[in-house]
């Protein structure tokens, strides 16, 4: 089974970044956009893993963070051979730092195979843009963090799809 960590937004949220996304669609053509439910932020990539792998991953999941804040604030793309990958960038979070390098820490001391590449927070919008475009506005959009989910990547009907399998709620979650 193919793994990653990720935060998950709520309705509010992904409706928001829904509309950046119809506004770089507007701009585009011939690329794939990202499906409503599978908006997400990666904070571990860990690839294909086996059931105690899963498992792992789990346990490496149960650390201490509360509840924190993050604020969408660009578009911004990641240059490919098949076309760009488009993205909503985020403003810097230290709360956001803090966990995903302490996550990465537990998930490498046990033995998981952690993605080596340096973390990038963002939530991808489309990818492999082909065309030249500038890029679209992105209001600020605000979302509070208060789970950490363990996502299992799988093709459905030739459609990806994104199954949450566990999930750690933050220690002072909100109402």
């Amino acid at each position: 089974m193919r793994l990653f960590i990720a935060i998950d937004f709520d309705a509010a949220v992904k409706a928001a970044l829904l509309d950046v996304q119809d506004e770089l669609r507007a701009r585009c053509s011939g690329a794939t956009f990202s499906t409503r439910d599978n908006l997400h932020l990666t904070l571990a990539f860990l690839g294909e893993c086996d059931s105690v792998e899963r498992a792992a991953a789990e346990t490496a999941m149960d650390i201490d963070f509360g509840a924190f804040d993050l604020t969408f604030d660009g578009v911004g793309r990641f240059r490919g051979h098949d076309g760009d990958t488009w993205y909503v960038d985020l403003a810097k979070s230290p709360a956001l730092i803090s966990l995903q390098s302490r996550l990465v820490k537990r998930l490498t001391a046990a033995g998981l195979p952690v993605d080596a590449r340096p973390f990038r927070p963002h939530v991808t919008l489309a990818r492999r843009v082909a065309t030249a475009i500038q890029p679209c506005p992105c209001p600020p959009i605000h979302a509070g963090v208060d789970r950490v989910v363990l996502m299992e990547s799988h093709r459905l009907d030739g459609d990806l799809i994104y199954s949450p399998l566990a999930t750690k709620m933050a220690d002072d979650t909100r109402p």
